[in-house]
C-alpha cells in the first residue's frame, strides 16, 4: 500500500497524458484536412511522417522554437513537413487551401474538442483544492497548451502555468521546477509533481528533492503493488496520498 504523504503543500502537473489526451490518433488528425481537399495519404505514413518532422523540430529548434521563431511558425513547419513527407509535393503546400488547412489545424491544437480529459480529473482538482493546496502546470508546451486547459474548464483550478515555450527551459532542466517551487513558495520537500514520463517528470523532480508520482493508465497491478511509491494507476490515487 502506497504511505499517504505528509505536509503537501504545491502540487504540480504534465498535462498530455497526465490530465488529458489527444482524442483522435496523429494520423487522423493530420490527414484529415488533406482528405478534405481531396488528397489521399495512407495513415501509416503520416503517423511516421509526423515522427521524423517532430524530432527534426526537436533538434533544431528545441523548445518550440524559443528565441529562434514564434511557436506557431513551429508548428506551422511541423505540419507542412508531416504532409511533405506523406507525399504532398512541395509545390501544393504553397497554395492557398493547404496553407488555410494548415493554419485551421494548428488553431485546433488549443480547442477543448481536440482532448479528451480523464474522468478523475475535476473530482481530484477539487479535492485539493478544498484542502487547500496550490496547484501549478509544469510543462513542455506552448500556448495551445494553456488554451486548451481554459476550453476544458480547468484553467481555473491552477495558481500558475509554466509553460517551457515561455519559461525558456523544458523538463527536464530543474530551473522549470524551481519556477514552479518560487511561484508558490514552496519549498521542494513540500512539493509533489505529477506526470507520465519518468525521465521528464518522475525522476526530474525527485533530483531536486521533491516527492513524485509517475501516472501508468493500465499499468499491471502486480507492478503496481510492487512500486507503490512510484506509479500511480491515475490522478484518483492523489486522494488517498494528499
Amino acid at each position: 500500500m502506497a504511505r499517504r504523504l505528509g505536509n503537501v503543500r504545491l502540487v504540480t502537473f504534465d498535462l498530455f497524458n497526465t490530465l488529458y489526451t489527444p482524442r483522435d490518433a496523429v494520423e487522423l488528425t493530420y490527414a484529415r484536412p488533406l482528405r478534405r481537399l481531396g488528397i489521399q495519404v495512407d495513415d501509416a505514413q503520416v503517423r511516421r511522417a509526423f515522427g521524423q518532422a517532430l524530432a527534426h523540430m526537436r533538434a533544431q529548434h528545441p523548445n518550440y522554437g524559443h528565441g529562434r521563431m514564434s511557436s506557431r511558425e513551429w508548428w506551422r513547419q511541423v505540419v507542412s513537413r508531416t504532409w511533405h513527407n506523406a507525399g504532398v509535393p512541395r509545390e501544393r503546400l504553397d497554395s492557398a487551401e493547404l496553407r488555410a488547412a494548415r493554419e485551421e489545424l494548428i488553431d485546433g491544437f488549443g480547442l477543448a474538442t481536440a482532448y479528451r480529459m480523464y474522468d478523475e480529473v475535476p473530482r481530484v482538482l477539487g479535492y485539493l483544492r478544498r484542502r487547500g493546496v496550490k496547484m501549478g502546470v509544469v510543462s513542455n508546451m506552448d500556448e495551445s497548451g494553456e488554451m486548451a486547459l481554459g476550453h476544458l474548464g480547468i484553467r481555473g483550478y491552477f495558481d500558475f502555468v509554466l509553460r517551457s515555450a515561455v519559461a525558456g527551459v523544458e523538463k527536464p532542466d530543474p530551473r522549470i521546477f524551481e519556477m514552479a517551487l518560487n511561484a508558490a513558495a514552496v519549498p521542494p520537500y513540500d512539493a509533489l509533481h505529477v506526470g507520465d514520463s519518468e525521465p521528464m517528470d518522475y525522476d526530474a523532480a525527485r533530483r531536486l528533492g521533491m516527492e513524485a508520482r509517475l501516472v501508468t493508465r493500465g499499468i499491471d497491478p502486480a507492478r503496481l503493488a510492487a512500486h507503490p511509491d512510484k506509479h500511480i494507476a491515475d490522478l484518483g490515487a492523489l486522494l488517498d496520498l494528499v
